[in-house]
């Protein structure tokens, strides 16, 4: 025992050097967190064992030669200990390895010894094995530190974060709870949504019951099935969304892991009205793009989680337009047979599963532009009409060009004073009157020179104030 207890003092010891030397290799900026197998709430059971995942994701971007990664070693905290053979299996970036090496010379410590360096960044899954002390901890803390060749460590203590692609308990801290099941939630409340929704509202009171780690929703339809987790001990509602009318029953179960579960609750009714309440419009950019399949509107898509499509819309002004399209769940539309003449402007609707329908604000006003000439000209750079406060420049301008398609503007005296190249299949570009300086330009008449290619022609155009 004395010598075990050595072993674990010289371990700790060069742990403890490593913190406070200068050689801290900023390698890494590793984050981790430690679940157990199969429950996500961070909750083990006093006095049994429990199968634990250690998730980490290794950042090498700004490692050094030296600084590649050949071991992994877990402080297990005082309340929870391990054996000889814990360590159940270990994956890099997904691959299981069946050869590293495991080293246990104390019961709160592991080694773990890869078979081959870590020189990327990679995400590591280690899952083990601990025994659980019979008394309760709300708060139990691993420290994992990584490596290098050479027994050299790199960072004394990975930072807990979100490691394994799931919202759950993002840290290196776990509870231990008593294994007796935890009470039940009571006076639980159901109220259709007063907004017009097709929801129903759930509320209810926690029960004081400190090993709590979250709330199972049950609806009467849906049998012993849960419909909804809630692993947050501290909320305590829900809302039930887009449900066709009707009504409909509940019951709420708290839990401490997601096999040890209260009574039911009391059970509850409400009816589901149908769903009178338009969504929120999606947010439509203004700017249209002219690129080489037509005419594409881009949108921010509509908050309302209940949106099932968006309709487009275009018309000569925003009394007149017409339904063109729809689509589902998307951002942006190319309109591919644009209006070959004349004004228009496009419009996007949000519409929900019960066909209420949000229109967003327009677009910018787009008059068709074609041949070989800029349009307007002369334009006026000041006047509050996107039609007439900038020059717009269509890529036919140039013909028989093939390739990068380039706008250069020059005052009577040779100055530059715009260039722009379009990104490709962008087929216009258009000019606001300003330098390279972001500053209007005078009135007067200005030269262009268009490209496409190795294709050239020159023209001008009159700046109008």
């Amino acid at each position: 025992m004395a010598g075990r207890a050595f072993i674990k003092i010289f371990l700790i010891l060069i742990f403890l050097t490593a913190l406070i030397s200068e050689n801290i290799f900023a390698a890494v900026e590793s984050i981790g967190e430690v679940n157990a197998k199969d429950n996500s709430t961070g909750t083990v059971l006093a006095g049994f064992s429990a199968d634990l995942i250690l998730s980490i994701i290794i950042d090498m971007s700004q490692a050094e030669p030296g600084e590649e990664i050949e071991s992994i070693q877990i402080s297990v905290p005082n309340g929870l200990s391990v054996k000889p053979k814990t360590v159940k299996s270990v994956a890099v970036g997904g691959r299981v390895i069946p050869n590293f090496t495991e080293s246990v010379p104390d019961k709160n410590f592991i080694m773990i010894t890869l078979p081959n360096l870590i020189t990327l960044t990679s995400t590591v899954s280690i899952e083990f094995t601990v025994d659980v002390s019979s008394i309760p901890i709300p708060q139990l803390t691993f420290v994992v530190g990584l490596i290098a060749i050479n027994q050299r460590l790199l960072i004394a203590s990975i930072k807990p974060g979100n490691s394994d692609g799931r919202v759950n308990n993002d840290s290196l801290t776990i509870k231990s709870v008593l294994a007796t099941k935890p009470l039940a939630p009571y006076d639980l409340k159901a109220e259709p949504d007063p907004d017009g929704e097709n929801d129903i509202i759930l509320s209810w009171n926690s029960p004081e019951d400190v090993g709590i780690s979250g709330y199972l929703i049950y609806r009467s339809d849906k049998g012993d099935e849960p419909i909804a987790n809630i692993s947050s001990a501290f909320q305590n509602d829900y809302v039930d969304r887009d449900l066709k009318p009707g009504k409909y029953s509940y019951t709420v179960r708290s839990y401490k892991t997601e096999t040890l579960r209260s009574d039911p609750s009391n059970t509850v009714s409400a009816v589901a009205n149908p769903d009178t309440k338009a969504p929120l419009p999606p947010s439509l950019h203004p700017e249209l793009k002219v690129v080489e399949k037509g005419i594409e509107i881009t949108w921010d898509p509509s908050l309302s989680k209940d949106v099932v499509k968006y309709l487009i819309y275009r018309g000569a002004s925003i009394n007149s337009l017409n339904l063109i399209d729809e689509v589902s769940q998307k951002n942006s539309y190319i309109d591919n047979n644009p209006p070959e003449s004349g004004s228009y402007l496009y419009v996007v609707s949000a519409v929900d599963e019960a066909g209420n329908e949000t229109k967003s604000s327009p677009t910018q006003i787009r008059k068709a532009i074609s041949g070989d000439k800029p349009q307007p000209n002369p334009f006026t750079p000041l006047s509050s009409d996107s039609r007439y406060n900038q020059v717009t420049f269509p890529i036919t301008i140039v013909k028989g060009g093939e390739g990068t398609f380039a706008i250069k503007i020059y005052d009577l005296e040779g100055n530059l004073v715009f260039e722009k190249t379009a990104e490709e299949g962008i087929k216009e570009i258009r000019w606001n009157g300003k330098d390279m300086n972001d500053k209007y330009v005078n009135s007067g008449v200005y030269i262009y020179q268009a490209s496409v290619g190795d294709k050239y022609k020159i023209g001008s155009i009159i700046v109008a104030k």
